[in-house]
């Protein structure tokens, strides 16, 4: 804390946006080069059998819960005012998970999934990322002003709680340690994991980073960490507000910062970038309005459930709250159910095998 101290003392602000970029350099820079999905790891499971990435994805929920609850005992964060704890509503984050799940494989890759993608100069996921930002900043908009409306629904009153509640650790590193197992082979897989185990500590220093600047630095911000879908629509209201300066914050100096990682990684790591790899001529790939659709559906249940698979699935499962875990549970079923379907219709595509080096 000493060294940040020393090099934010004069420019907090300035310094606050370099580390924010840099955080999100470094998420796109290793999910580019070893193209960290979580959709993607449904889809290699259901096609091939092959669990490499859900390995992966897996040991990025242990490190960040694991680093993030050190970092909260030791530094003293209480994540009760947090997003994934304040005023949540179970039946809606359990229809937007809903929804994102089944977005997120219709345009073949959740938020940050299309980031990368872009950045690979794949110009679908150009137009599901502004499909995505626009209905994101809708609702987003639309639950402002209509939320007393919405919630004089007894039936969606009754799911209402003020707040969350955090889920035991050891459950949860329980059950994360058991799928580990199902979907890992030896330690010398295990190893193979390293993208999931940087990208779990670099969840847990997005919260001390927003942490540390808003109780030493003073700056007007909220305690959060990796987020996707608001910070998407966010730029729509950055874009919309014709450049207002009060707009640039936390979760959008990381999504800017991860499309420079991706495209830096993708210059040295260029294979992904190479569509005419794909041969999807015996398939039926979704079309781009299908897919823009899907993007719609995720802008829509992102905000509805609180988060991403980022957003929740790794920052809100690193706090504990159990309505993350709702979320995410949510999510996967959804992408589960949905890429089922799309295989048994020979439209679930795979460009590329990943797979456990032997």
């Amino acid at each position: 804390m000493e060294f940040i101290n020393s090099l934010s003392e004069q420019t907090p602000e300035k310094f606050y946006l370099y580390v924010s970029l840099f955080i999100g350099f470094l998420y796109g820079f290793i999910a580019q080069r070893e193209q960290f999905c979580f959709s993607g790891g449904i889809k290699d499971f259901i096609l091939f059998k092959q669990t490499k990435r859900t390995a992966s994805l897996i040991v990025a929920i242990l490190t960040a819960i694991l680093v993030t609850q050190y970092l909260s005992h030791k530094f003293e964060i209480d994540f009760l005012d947090t997003r994934y704890y304040s005023n949540v509503n179970y039946l809606l984050i359990v229809l937007g998970g809903a929804l994102f799940g089944y977005g997120m494989m219709i345009s073949d890759g959740c938020s940050s999934r299309h980031l990368i993608k872009m950045a690979q100069r794949d110009t679908d996921s150009i137009f599901v990322l502004l499909s995505l930002g626009v209905f994101s900043f809708l609702t987003y908009t639309l639950l402002a002003q209509y939320n007393d409306v919405i919630h004089q629904n007894t039936f969606v009153e009754y799911f209402q709680k003020d707040s969350s509640f955090p889920i035991s650790i050891y459950l949860i590193v329980a059950i994360l340690v058991f799928f580990l197992y199902k979907n890992i082979g030896s330690i010398k897989n295990l190893l193979q994991t390293w993208d999931g185990l940087l990208i779990g500590f670099i969840v847990s220093f997005g919260w001390i980073v927003t942490y540390y600047f808003i109780n030493e630095m003073f700056l007007d911000e909220t305690l959060q960490s990796l987020s996707f879908v608001y910070p998407i629509g966010k730029t729509i209201e950055y874009a919309y507000s014709k450049m207002s300066t009060n707009l640039v914050v936390f979760p959008i100096l990381v999504m800017f910062g991860v499309i420079a990682g991706a495209f830096i990684s993708s210059l040295f790591n260029s294979k992904y970038s190479k569509k005419q790899m794909c041969d999807t001529s015996n398939q039926n790939p979704p079309k781009l309005w299908l897919k823009m659709f899907g993007g719609a559906c995720m802008g829509i249940g992102g905000i509805l459930a609180i988060g991403c698979t980022v957003g929740q699935g790794l920052s809100g499962l690193s706090t504990l709250s159990f309505a993350s875990l709702i979320a995410i549970t949510s999510i996967y079923i959804s992408a589960y159910i949905t890429a089922y379907f799309m295989h048994k219709n020979n439209s679930l595509i795979a460009c590329f095998y990943f797979d456990f080096k032997k």
